[in-house]
């Protein structure tokens, strides 16, 4: 066997800063090559050195035309109206100053062009005279179409130009189907930029999925609220804030403000944004609920626990048909009453319904399933109870001889307003309430157990006893 010749050994040494020298040169040019590669222009010393005498001439509140003078100025007052809020506040869109800039440079360039059209979507309904815009965008565009060497979006601008800026839109909401494509998938055909800020985006959104909701009086339905209760409609976000079923629900009930809400209207909501009543943990209430001012959540929770009382009165009234029992068909007029004074002072807030088989029975037999209260189910055959606050204090309320409840507090550790347990037992909401807020509350009087009897002195003990909560019933 052959051995291989031994080549001598080549030792040379490099300086730790090898290759590291002028590394921000290259730096530089990698930034400049983005720039160019995205159709912006490499900003010189002089242009932000322009830039910055602009707006020196608007903090000194100059008219544009003062100091707007070349087509080098021209570049510098599109990239302001992009990126300088102030400036493009002190310094509209407007008719009077797009006509002093082609006045300037009557031919844009494609970058420029480019850089109009992009601010276009993202301020649009905030341009001051969009239609002037408009034709201005398109007139431009007749100059630089015939340019073949124009990037892919100015090629879609230039073909599409009569659809895309128009300021009536027309054309761009005459060849959309819902049915083929989602709003997103058309946008991007035309290489509009889905952005939740753009108000473009926005505006269309409102177009499409909120304007058909604004008019409708309370009560009032509309055929578009199967679609908008689609999950990738009502979870598209709406702008930068909300989602489409957060804004449409947020509408609708202010509209409600101090009235009741409608079944109709309740359902829709309900099915955009689910029963707030859900645990607050859950991935659902975090997308809808979570998401809004807190007095939303709070306004529905009231309106679905007026339904419960009824809903509670409804089984009352059941029961004394069913058992034919006397002394409860006699003491179900001064119960109904009461709880209908409760419900009449607009001070009950939350309540849960805890209910028995028979009742459960009931309600499935007398409600759809898209009217059915939410309920815990209680282990008895007959015996149900509602929880509500009422004002500052807790009241739990029940059929057959379960006694009336007040207190002041509710023990921490009891579950009674824990939505994620789903069962319970009667002693769990009677002696284990009253024993959990005795170990709690050592020092406090305020756990009331009234008994009711036929001669309602069981009512008026309660009275007596919410007046000192500030709670008057007529």
């Amino acid at each position: 066997m052959m051995t291989p010749p031994q080549l001598p050994k080549i030792a040379f040494t490099l300086k730790d800063t090898a290759g590291r020298l002028d590394l921000h040169v290259f730096s530089s040019l990698t930034n400049e090559l983005r720039k160019l590669g995205s159709g912006q222009q490499p900003e010189s010393k002089w242009f932000h050195q322009r830039r910055q005498e602009m707006i020196d001439a608007m903090h000194q509140e100059k008219k544009l035309k003062h100091f707007l003078v070349s087509s080098a100025d021209v570049r510098v007052l599109i990239h302001l109206w992009s990126t300088h809020i102030d400036f493009f506040k002190a310094y509209p869109v407007s008719k009077r100053h797009l006509k002093l800039m082609i006045r300037i440079k009557d031919k844009l360039s494609p970058s420029q062009i480019f850089s109009l059209i992009r601010l276009y979507f993202m301020v649009y309904d905030q341009i001051d005279d969009l239609k002037y815009f408009c034709t201005c965008i398109q007139s431009q565009l007749e100059k630089i179409c015939p340019n073949k060497r124009l990037s892919q979006n100015m090629h879609i601008y230039c073909k599409h130009k009569s659809i895309l800026f128009d300021s009536s839109l027309k054309a761009f909401w005459a060849s959309y189907n819902q049915d083929e494509n989602s709003l997103q998938a058309y946008c991007q055909t035309y290489h509009i930029p889905w952005d939740n800020k753009a108000r473009f985006v926005i505006s269309a959104k409102h177009h499409l999925y909120i304007s058909p909701i604004e008019n409708l009086r309370p009560g009032e339905t509309s055929d578009s609220f199967e679609r908008l209760c689609h999950d990738e409609i009502k979870n598209m976000p709406y702008d930068s804030q909300y989602s489409i079923g957060q804004t449409i629900a947020i509408h609708m009930m202010d509209q409600l403000e101090n009235k009741s809400l409608p079944d109709s209207w309740r359902h829709f909501v309900m099915n955009l944004l689910g029963d707030p009543r859900m645990p607050k943990t859950s991935d659902l209430y975090q997308n809808g609920w979570a998401g809004m001012p807190s007095r939303y959540a709070n306004q529905m929770e009231k309106w679905l626990s007026q339904m419960d009382m009824l809903v509670f009165l409804e089984i009352l009234k059941e029961i004394g048909k069913q058992t034919g029992n006397e002394m409860i068909r006699r003491m179900f007029p001064s119960r109904k009453s009461f709880l209908e004074s409760l419900y009449k002072t607009g001070m009950v807030t939350q309540t849960r319904l805890f209910l028995s088989s028979d009742a459960i029975s009931f309600i499935e037999k007398q409600y759809e399933p898209q009217d059915r209260p939410m309920f815990a189910q209680l282990s008895h055959k007959n015996k149900s109870i509602i929880y509500m606050q009422v004002g500052r204090v807790h009241l739990i309320e029940g059929t057959h001889n379960y006694s009336a409840r007040l207190l002041d507090w509710l023990p921490t550790k009891h579950p009674i307003t824990n939505l994620e347990k789903k069962k319970f037992i009667l002693s769990e909401l009677a002696t284990g309430l009253d024993q959990a807020y005795v170990s709690e509350f050592q020092d406090s009087e305020h756990l009331y157990v009234i008994p009711h009897d036929i001669h309602n002195a069981w009512r008026r003990k309660l009275v007596e006893i919410l007046k000192g909560f500030d709670i008057f019933l007529t």
